[in-house]
């Protein structure tokens, strides 16, 4: 479709873009592609890949805020905030918002627009790492901290980097941030998994590989060893706006160690 719409520099740099892609795209272009395919088409079909499974309610704890249960694996959870680090999951922009930016720089609410969802995911780490010091030997007390990591995709690494040092981490301190980036791969225009060309830039485009990319990446960038090496038992993951679901964490740690999950 792009021969000849292009001189050689430009079709050397797209052939350099496909080989790179082919490297970080996972199983390789060609296979992505076929997967791709057929995934988009049993979706047009309709074909559920659950139809063989039975559905069955998890074993679980049921937490009801103003409950006396609740607050007591709250109090089980802030024991193990010391063992604790958390990871934010901000690779993806806010488009589907209307917004051209990385979404941890949007407000969390709009009566302070200067009050970005990183400013208070920073914040609420900060206070864990508070509430936790109590529960930390003394003698460990100076160098102990809260981890926090956050994966970034191509779309956001800069934009996010920016925001962090404009506002010194947020006090969470630079040496203490552990940054992660997941690859962009091929975006793909239709059911026959055609990938999507800036005829201009004579450029493919990508776009992130999705929030799965996480558990891979912290293990291949030895983050997850770094913060085993620390003592963490605990990861807690951020989306990257979804403000409410932090006000039950320590509950929810509380669960899950007072059941060995």
């Amino acid at each position: 479709m792009l021969k000849g719409q292009a001189d050689q520099g430009k079709q050397m740099e797209m052939a350099k873009q496909i080989i790179k892609l082919n490297e970080v795209t996972p199983t390789g272009m060609k296979s992505y592609l076929e997967r791709g395919r057929k995934l988009l088409e049993e979706s047009m079909k309709g074909v559920n890949p659950f139809d063989k499974y039975k559905p069955e309610v998890p074993t679980g704890v049921f937490l009801k805020p103003g409950e006396a249960q609740m607050e007591e694996f709250e109090n089980e959870g802030l024991k193990e905030l010391m063992n604790t680090g958390f990871v934010l999951i901000a690779g993806g922009l806010g488009e589907r918002l209307g917004y051209s930016g990385i979404k941890i720089d949007l407000p969390v609410c709009t009566i302070d627009q200067d009050y970005c969802y990183l400013k208070y995911y920073a914040q609420y780490a900060l206070a864990c790492q508070e509430r936790a010091l109590p529960y930390v030997k003394e003698e460990d007390r100076a160098s102990f901290y809260v981890p926090f990591c956050i994966m970034v995709s191509d779309d956001t690494h800069d934009r996010t980097i920016a925001l962090l040092e404009k506002f010194s981490y947020f006090g969470l301190g630079k040496d203490r941030v552990d940054i992660i980036k997941q690859e962009n791969v091929p975006a793909l225009i239709d059911n026959q998994s055609k990938i999507a060309v800036d005829a201009e830039k004579f450029k493919i485009i990508t776009k992130p590989h999705g929030h799965g990319d996480v558990h891979n990446l912290l293990f291949d960038s030895g983050v997850a060893k770094k913060w085993k090496d620390m003592g963490k038992k605990w990861m807690v993951f951020i989306q990257d706006t979804n403000a409410l679901a932090l006000k039950a964490i320590p509950s929810i740690i509380g669960v899950s160690a007072k059941n060995n999950w």
